[in-house]
């Protein structure tokens, strides 16, 4: 969710502001060992090398990559280090397995890699667990995470880096989303059909993405088990979860929440895109990871108010929290005989200043990734407000971690598609679909949206050429029934620049 919960989806990158935090940071000093130190070499036959995986779903995996990499260095470890930062290699264990083609193209284990705890079921057959020797400061690492992966001897079967929780972003001032404190109340407050474009109009509507198999699958687990107090079946589905989760959606919209069809954004990673668009006015709300607000501008964060999301009915119900992880591969040919580095390599990528230094760099851009040390959220707090209201989020009620009860990934992914299915089933509003003719007026309108939403249950009288909502360079007609994964024609380009000239830009009979 660092996050990436959603499969299919794209990764990231991001901006933001760090200054403050520059005394507050301790850099490794760059010794001419770690001057000289290249960790994105890859390993070859017969080399002393070891390799890592990192999660690659986080803003700026390169200050990861570095933070680690001169901490190595710097610990004076004579072996050559490899860090992967190539989520075609290594996603993060969605689907990835942990082994890469080195450099002499010979099929090598990943000795040690960051994924995320959503399985670590599946992983506890993969891994071997760091013993309470290899650890350092353990107690320091956020509870939720301690109390899911501290085994009884004191050993972990992976060592928390970062975690995340579905989190509403507004404005200071929005009284009414400051009394959200359940779904209903959140419901209410953000009405359906408020929008149907990819887009909200202006500050109004919610924006959301459960779109992608693994996502909208813990979305639906997630709620039934806070709801109901255990996990639900995975067969039959609830008809009652879908229901929650259909309506959710249409608080967005069939794109913004179901498909992930957004217009790009200039200088926003698309993984993001949502707070982009926030950030320049568009929503009430954006539903998203803390690392969200790196794509907001200072204004925006100026004003920014953070709130657990609430997934359940209930109040004072768990925040449910993700975390990215470190295990040890227990095919790392470095465990041979005794041998130790592996679980070395995943306490150094775990240190407090490591995982500080990567997620503030001293000399970089702060990415509002959320740490699993407390330790790190507490001197970040102390610096930013923004971290303040993190750290508000975190203690305001008690957090479980996010790991699903299965050991098959490949199944989950499978039930990820039919709940997918349910909800879209379920969904229940009108959908814009884009033309490349411009109506100029509501008697030009007819002529091209009539037969524009012949198949989708015909035109329900709205239509736009203003962007957004509608996609840059088309216009837009308002259809009864979502029919397409994209409002774009088949075959079309997608813009990513805004209209600038054209017919007058408005909107008639909003939906």
């Amino acid at each position: 969710m660092p996050c990436r919960r959603s499969v299919g989806g794209v990764a990231v990158k991001l901006f933001a502001r760090a200054c403050a935090l520059a005394l507050l940071l301790v850099p490794f000093a760059p010794s001419q060992r770690a001057l000289a130190q290249n960790c994105g070499t890859p390993c070859t036959d017969g080399e002393q090398c070891i390799a890592a995986g990192l999660y690659p779903y986080v803003p700026d995996i390169d200050a990861f990559a570095s933070s680690i990499c001169s901490a190595w260095a710097a610990a004076g470890q004579t072996e050559k280090l490899y860090l992967i930062t190539d989520g075609n290699v290594w996603d993060g264990g969605y689907s990835s397995d942990p082994v890469y083609t080195n450099g002499s193209g010979t099929q090598a284990p990943i000795d040690v890699f960051v994924f995320d705890a959503m399985y670590l079921d599946y992983w506890k057959t993969q891994t071997t667990p760091v013993p309470a020797s290899s650890i350092s400061d353990a107690s320091d690492f956020v509870e939720y995470a301690q109390k899911a992966l501290t085994r009884n001897d004191g050993s972990m079967f992976a060592l928390p880096m970062l975690g995340c929780t579905n989190i509403m972003f507004y404005r200071d001032g929005d009284t009414d989303m400051d009394g959200v404190s359940t779904l209903p109340e959140f419901l209410s407050v953000n009405p359906a059909g408020v929008y149907i474009s990819p887009v909200p109009f202006d500050r109004t509507g919610a924006m959301l993405n459960i779109s992608g198999k693994t996502t909208i699958a813990v979305d639906y687990m997630v709620k039934g088990l806070l709801d109901n107090g255990a996990w639900p079946s995975m067969n039959p589905l609830d008809q009652s979860i879908v229901d929650a989760l259909a309506r959710l959606s249409e608080s967005a919209s069939w794109y913004n929440a179901l498909t992930g069809a957004i217009p790009s954004l200039p200088g926003v990673e698309d993984q993001y895109v949502r707070a982009g668009y926030f950030s320049e006015g568009y929503g009430r709300t954006s539903i998203g990871f803390s690392e969200s607000m790196s794509q907001m501008s200072d204004a925006t964060r100026g004003m920014l108010k953070l709130r657990a999301f609430p997934w359940s009915k209930d109040t004072g119900v768990p925040n449910m929290f993700y975390a990215d992880v470190v295990g040890v591969n227990s095919n790392s040919t470095f465990l041979a005989g005794g041998g130790t580095l592996p679980f070395t390599l995943a306490n150094l990528m775990t240190q407090q200043t490591v995982v500080q230094n990567a997620i503030a760099p001293p000399s970089g851009d702060l990415s509002y990734l959320f740490p699993a040390r407390t330790s790190i959220l507490d001197a970040l707090s102390a610096q930013d407000p923004l971290y303040a209201q993190m750290k508000a989020v975190l203690t305001g009620n008690d957090a479980i971690l996010v790991n699903m009860p299965t050991t098959d990934r490949d199944a989950f992914h499978t039930f990820g598609g039919t709940v997918e299915t349910a909800v879209r089933g379920a969904f229940s509003g009108s959908c814009d679909l884009e033309s490349t003719t411009f109506p100029g007026s509501d008697a030009e309108a007819p002529a091209i949206c009539n037969p524009l939403c012949a198949s989708s249950g015909g035109w329900i009288g709205s239509w736009t050429n203003r962007s957004p909502p509608a996609w840059p360079g088309y216009s837009a007609c308002g259809c009864a029934q979502c029919t397409a994964d994209t409002p774009l024609p088949a075959g079309a380009d997608e813009p990513s620049a805004m209209i600038t000239s054209g017919p007058e830009l408005r909107r008639y009979h909003r939906n």
